[in-house]
């Protein structure tokens, strides 16, 4: 495959068997710099493409739309459209024009739809924050706080479970227990981030170790900051230990900004 750049618009030429778009993602990232209100990607070039080369585009239309701004495809052979059809969620989520022209002219109109603080922001790549949640321990208050760094910068909060799966078991094991603890845990910490007027990504992830799983999601996420928080009955439980386990353990590993909070202790009258 090859990517070019031109003005709005990135060319892709060649064969798209993988998921590509961490490759056209930077390509995309400069033209957003100087055409905020989205950019074109010509594909009138592209040869063939798999149903796993087309998960790029859907990748792509997440990624550009979460930044508050937007993508649209030109030049589709039909031989690739009708891969695109087939893959799930792409064809209904991917703004497709018939020629250059039409596509700015979307741009262009998307532009004039939006409003005056969103088109400022638009192009700008969000803060990503990752809020970890991990079984027998309360790290909810993490959105919390997740969720204030998030009314004051241009952000986006990302709630992620680690469910820890046993290595006897497969990944995808059916485990109604820790599935039902997971949708408790992840809807507590979204309503804390609800309530300051932010709306939450979420991942429920299966994973053998809690903290390889961590680490893994701020790679995949690309996280610009860890938020670890847990409230004050996590002293007076078993939590507390894996607490003071993952802030050690971020605090000299993390690849990202890292944010420790606790919740203060209610005081009591004698």
């Amino acid at each position: 495959m090859i990517i070019e750049t031109t003005r709005d618009v990135v060319h892709i030429s060649g064969s798209i068997h993988k998921n590509l778009w961490l490759s056209i993602r930077a390509a995309a990232g400069m033209l957003l710099q100087e055409c905020p209100e989205g950019i074109i990607v010509d594909c009138k070039d592209v040869q063939d493409i798999s149903e796993n080369g087309a998960k790029t585009f859907l990748d792509a239309v997440r990624d550009i739309e979460a930044a508050q701004t937007r993508i649209v495809v030109v030049g589709l052979p039909p031989d690739v459209l009708q891969v695109l059809k087939s893959v799930p969620g792409v064809r209904s989520q991917l703004p497709i024009a018939d020629s250059i022209e039409a596509a700015r002219a979307s741009l262009q109109k998307h532009r004039a739809s939006m409003a005056p603080a969103q088109v400022s922001a638009a192009g700008t790549r969000r803060i990503r924050i990752l809020v970890p949640l991990i079984a027998d321990t309360d790290l909810t208050y993490g959105a919390d706080l997740a969720a204030r760094f998030a009314t004051t910068m241009f952000t986006e909060v990302h709630l992620i479970y680690l469910m820890e799966i046993d290595r006897s078991q497969p990944l995808n094991n059916p485990v109604p227990e820790k599935e039902e603890q997971a949708a408790e845990a992840m809807s507590v910490a979204r309503q804390l981030v609800q309530n300051r007027g932010v709306t939450p990504v979420e991942h429920i992830d299966r994973v053998r170790e809690a903290k390889d799983g961590l680490f893994t999601a701020l790679r995949e996420i690309e996280a610009d900051m860890v938020v670890l928080g847990a409230s004050h009955h996590s002293e007076e439980t078993e939590g507390h230990e894996v607490f003071d386990s993952l802030v050690e353990m971020l605090l000299h590993r993390a690849p990202c900004e890292v944010v420790v909070g606790r919740l203060k202790k209610k005081e009591t009258l004698a």
